[in-house]
């Protein structure tokens, strides 16, 4: 039976009266689509951007999709605008034996209706983007002010804690199960894949924006919620587990009817892309010339036109183009295409029915790789291989209308903030996301080739640059560096743990270089910037001695804002740290040494370049990294140095101004007494702009 929904928890028998419907679908008004053709020449739009979200209809899982087909149609000739988003399982539950559900649940085929779609150029495209990542990203996370790059930059976005949710011994267990399926004759090849988990930080849009730059896609897609209509709406998801965002950079096409010509263009084949132009065209040439690709996109060919001959008019099947190469940014794709004429009493859902999923993301034979698949992976697909594509309304007296459908790969789903479980981040400004890889087994294959495979395929995901760089500064002293291992596990754990290049044993040798440029007897602050890509820049200069102590510190005015303590870049030592320099650039010219911040519930939490710590009651207490700060160098030794016995507790401004001592701390001046002095004008109305 058809349903009409507006949430995934929501269904609604159809038709549903339109003041029903209007008050169910109050909480998604804010849903948008784009679907987002990065290559377009300029000037030409070929993106669409969907707007107005009116409601979702589902089709059935099993039997007879003629009333899916037929609201469907209603609804375009109506003049809505359709959206198609397909989950890999709901082609697997119609294909599976006996309405049996798949091992991990079923999926949904959903159409969303809008009441518009605009066709926007690729100027037009970044134009929007770049808006709205502006109206939704915090003020940290924006592009400096006074740099060239403000109207184009996106905002700090990026990934940490990036793994997969199988182990390679696991991926080798599945490796050979598939080997016994292939041993036995029960398919020819067979697509498995997994999942890599991670959190996401700063704005959707950002990092939308930063990964479409890294990887421009001519079916990209991202979906959301528009900035500034109400909370997030679910736009898919398993598990039980809720989407509010989907991003997608597919290069791949499923398939496109235009006007009784279908067309799908399978990807079957990987070679990485060279370092250089020979080693590219090497690379390119190699993956068209080799015998195993070939071999495994041959097949997917044969079971594509297969699967369109269910559907085409009888002899119109054609291969047009086989084994081409076509680069991406990280990798070459071998990719063939295939033709069929469709006849003009053939719907959309038949289209589905006979296609649905695409053959190169399942196998062949394609039913019976599909339930091999169902056994063997760890977790569901969900949108990660299904289709994500547009449709339009019957034209010319056919019976369906123009439209055109990506595979789903390169795929993300970002959930909720906050809602990581059990994971070494647990910020409340975090979102969980997945993605899938895979590859195509063949009986040849190898476990460590295709493991790499997969690997790479996750490239352009793990490597997407922040908008940042990671830094330490180290206290040179006499020719030797102070806490030179706490600094470089720091500088390690943060690399590891957001995706950055890093050889220690570079960094080392590079610190070592500055040491021997700097004469012995003086004091020098070294600071050493770590790239996303392992870039490294090591600078040095004289350290001027303090004018005294104690040094004053003060408590950051209003106008400096709150910290939010539930933002995970706060633990890294990052550039992202304008608002800090800020402040103790301030607190200077007022004769202090440093500002201190308070979080949202009032709590001190850290200095613009320093940690504090408080004695009260004859113990020294320092507040905990929860309450949102960075760890720093010289607070480690502090509260690893029984001889203080300090520990970690909140600190009320109240706390500070009863404390019996105070002190302020860094690696390069390490712990030096202070006293808190009142804001010039705090209370009486003046204050100084951040």
């Amino acid at each position: 039976m058809l349903v009409m929904t507006t949430r995934d928890a929501l269904h609604v028998p159809y038709p549903a009266s339109a003041s029903s419907l209007d008050a169910r679908t109050a909480h998604a008004a804010g849903r948008f689509v784009l679907l987002d053709d990065a290559g377009a020449d300029a000037g030409v739009p070929r993106s669409r951007l969907y707007r107005g979200f009116r409601c979702e209809l589902c089709a059935p899982q099993h039997g007879s999709m003629d009333d899916f087909d037929n609201a469907v149609d209603a609804a375009l000739r109506a003049g809505q605008h359709a959206v198609v988003l397909a989950d890999y399982e709901w082609g697997v539950q119609r294909a599976l034996p006996g309405g049996q559900a798949p091992a991990h649940g079923g999926g949904d085929l959903r159409v969303w209706l809008f009441e518009t779609c605009e066709h926007l150029d690729a100027d037009a495209v970044s134009g929007w983007l770049r808006d709205c990542d502006r109206r939704v990203s915090a003020p940290d996370d924006l592009p400096d002010a006074d740099s060239a790059s403000q109207g184009s930059a996106p905002s700090v976005a990026g990934l940490l804690d990036c793994r997969a949710d199988v182990s390679y011994e696991a991926f080798e267990h599945a490796m050979s199960a598939i080997r016994e399926a292939l041993e036995a004759g029960e398919c020819y090849q067979i697509n498995y894949t997994f999942r890599l988990h991670f959190a996401t930080f700063g704005s959707p849009f950002g990092l939308y924006l930063r990964l479409r730059a890294r990887q421009p896609a001519a079916y990209g897609a991202l979906i959301g919620t528009l900035p500034g209509t109400g909370d997030e709406a679910a736009v898919g998801g398993s598990s039980g587990r809720p989407a509010r965002w989907l991003m997608s950079f597919s290069p791949e096409l499923f398939v496109r009817h235009v006007s009784g010509i279908l067309l799908a263009q399978p990807m079957k084949g990987t070679a990485a892309r060279g370092a250089t132009p020979d080693a590219d065209r090497a690379a390119s040439d190699g993956l068209a010339r080799c015998a195993k690709n070939r071999a495994e996109n041959v097949m997917i060919v044969d079971l594509l036109r297969n699967d369109l001959g269910r559907v085409a008019r009888t002899g119109s099947v054609r291969v047009p183009a086989l084994f081409e190469t076509q680069a991406l940014p990280t990798v070459w794709q071998m990719t063939s295409t295939v033709e069929a004429a469709l006849p003009p009493a053939r719907g959309f859902a038949e289209v589905m029915t006979a296609l649905f999923p695409c053959g190169s993301i399942t196998g062949a034979p394609k039913r019976r790789a599909m339930a091999l698949i169902d056994t063997l992976e760890a977790s569901p697909r969900g949108l990660y291989t299904g289709a994500i594509g547009w449709l339009e309304a019957p034209a010319d007296g056919r019976r369906c209308g123009d439209f055109c459908l990506s595979v789903a790969i390169r795929t993300l789903a970002l959930e909720a903030p906050g809602a990581i479980v059990n994971a070494p981040l647990a910020d409340a400004r975090a979102r969980p996301g997945r993605m899938g890889v895979g590859a195509g087994i063949v009986l040849d294959s190898e476990a460590g080739d295709e493991w790499r495979e997969c690997l790479l395929k996750g490239r352009f995901l793990s490597g997407v640059a922040p908008g940042f760089a990671l830094f330490e500064t180290l206290a040179l002293i006499d020719g030797t560096i102070r806490h030179r291992e706490r600094h470089l596990a720091r500088l390690g754990e943060a690399a590891r743990r957001l995706g950055f290049v890093c050889d220690l044993a570079a960094v080392n040798a590079q610190i070592d270089a500055a040491c021997a440029s700097v004469a012995r007897g003086t004091v020098h602050r070294l600071r050493v910037e770590l790239a996303h890509d392992g870039g490294l820049t090591v600078r040095s200069g004289a350290l001027a001695p303090l004018p005294g102590h104690p040094v004053d510190v003060f408590l950051a005015p209003d106008a400096f804002g709150t910290v939010p303590g539930d933002d995970p870049l706060l633990r890294f030592k990052t550039t992202r740290r304008a608002r800090y320099d800020r402040a103790w650039q301030a607190a200077e010219t007022q004769g202090g040494f440093d500002m201190l911040f308070r979080n949202a519930r009032g709590d001190v939490t850290e200095g613009g370049r320093s940690n504090l710590f408080a004695r009260i009651g004859g113990r020294w207490f320092t507040p905990p990294v929860a309450d949102g700060l960075l760890p720093g160098v010289m607070r480690a030794v502090l509260l690893a140095d029984p001889a203080w016995q300090a520990s970690e507790r909140s600190l009320s401004p109240d706390d500070l101004a009863n404390a019996e001592a105070l002190l302020v701390c860094n690696a390069l001046r390490g712990a030096v007494p202070a006293r808190l002095r009142p804001w010039p004008g705090v209370g009486g109305g003046s204050s100084l702009a951040p």
